[in-house]
């Protein structure tokens, strides 16, 4: 007798592209998702976030919300009756989700923020706070069978900080975004002079800060020479782009940092692939998906020098250190200047995630899976 398919759930969750990379990497897993259950032995079942998202039950949301005001923390959603509902067999939460869940399932973590920079408000508040956070992380990564991160930094953090064994943390390099079918669209107020870019949300761990520093020190050690280029940071206000339109206000830069709000990936792929170069000083790691989309856009990039921008760009990046506006300045320049270190950079920054492709983030995906489905296959379905 053969075997029934094993039904794999694959739960996503709600994004926008407010969300910044998020947004992109689910959209990106997504449309690779067919490709688990090719081999017919499974069956792949994307479970749509309005079937599980929170707002479905709002007495849930609302107990939640009072266990967490009076000091506690509850999983915001039960999966239970959800994999019933549709007889899901294994779990694959693509996003970090602090759920109730009583299938096998492969867990994602992107970073772990509120550990390893606590000081930064959004990590201590907010939707999210920490206790949640530790909450979250503390309950679904004993339980899950595979913890899959974006690189062996990532892995590292998340053995050491919650001790998991090293064979359940896995490093899995982010799928480079796909721009090949995007149409360029020029932004609104583009300017004529040459320029940098920073796609990134205006959290406070950003550091859109020190680039603004680092602008006004270009300025001070001979603006001429680099013909006083401009800054362009589009994203989404978290709530510190006021603080850093004054400063640039403060630093006389007013004209020449332009603040355009969230912009299509048509727009994204023009600006990366006019710009000077992509600056991304944001502390947080392990990795982060900007610098993969400028590499495939052939967009030279300075990064801040944290282990895993090392580990994810290696030589294909200028690095400083995240805080020293002196540092970034000078890369900057460099970028500016040296009309060799382009094409040299870009060229680096191809051959390293020229392995990152989609086909090989859902390869490594279904290996889990397939360990997983081996495993569930040992007792019937519904218990």
């Amino acid at each position: 007798m053969n075997p029934r398919r094993q039904r794999i759930g694959v739960f996503g969750r709600g994004t926008s592209p407010g969300d910044g990379g998020s947004d992109t990497l689910l959209g990106t897993i997504a449309a690779n998702l067919p490709a688990l259950g090719a081999a017919g032995e499974v069956e792949i079942v994307p479970v749509p976030w309005s079937a599980w998202s929170h707002r479905r039950r709002p007495w849930r949301y609302a107990w939640c919300r009072l266990v967490r005001y009076c000091g506690g923390e509850w999983p915001l959603v039960d999966l239970r009756p959800v994999c019933r509902r549709y007889r899901i067999d294994v779990a694959y939460l693509a996003a970090p989700a602090f759920v109730r869940i009583d299938v096998p399932f492969v867990f994602s973590v992107w970073d772990l923020g509120h550990r390893t920079i606590p000081e930064f408000p959004e990590m201590r508040s907010g939707r999210d706070p920490w206790t949640h956070r530790e909450a979250l992380y503390r309950t679904m990564l004993g339980q899950a069978s595979f913890v899959v991160v974006g690189n062996r930094t990532g892995a590292a953090e998340v053995r050491a900080i919650y001790g998991l064994p090293a064979d359940k943390v896995i490093a899995l390099p982010f799928p480079n975004p796909d721009f090949s079918g995007v149409a360029e669209e020029t932004p609104a107020g583009l300017p004529a002079a040459r320029f940098f870019v920073y796609p990134a949300q205006f959290w406070p761990h950003k550091n859109h800060f020190t680039l603004l520093h680092a602008l006004a020190h270009l300025e001070r050690e001979g603006g001429e020479a680099t013909g006083r280029p401009h800054l362009i940071l589009a994203g989404a206000d978290k709530g510190n782009a006021a603080y850093l339109r004054t400063t640039a206000r403060e630093l006389g830069l007013a004209e020449r940092v332009h603040f355009p709000g969230l912009v299509s990936r048509g727009e994204l792929k023009a600006l990366y692939r006019r710009a000077a170069g992509l600056v991304f000083p944001s502390l947080l790691g392990p990795n982060n998906l900007p610098p993969q989309e400028a590499a495939v856009l052939d967009c030279p990039m300075v990064l801040s020098d944290l282990p895993g921008h090392r580990e994810q760009l290696g030589e294909g990046a200028l690095y400083a250190a995240p805080l020293e506006a002196a540092a970034w300045a000078g890369a900057m320049r460099q970028l500016l200047t040296d009309d060799a270190l382009r094409p040299s950079l870009c060229g680096r920054a191809r051959a390293a995630v020229a392995g990152c492709t989609p086909e090989a983030y859902a390869a490594g995906i279904a290996s889990l899976l397939g360990q997983l489905v081996a495993r569930r296959r040992l007792w019937p379905a519904g218990h």
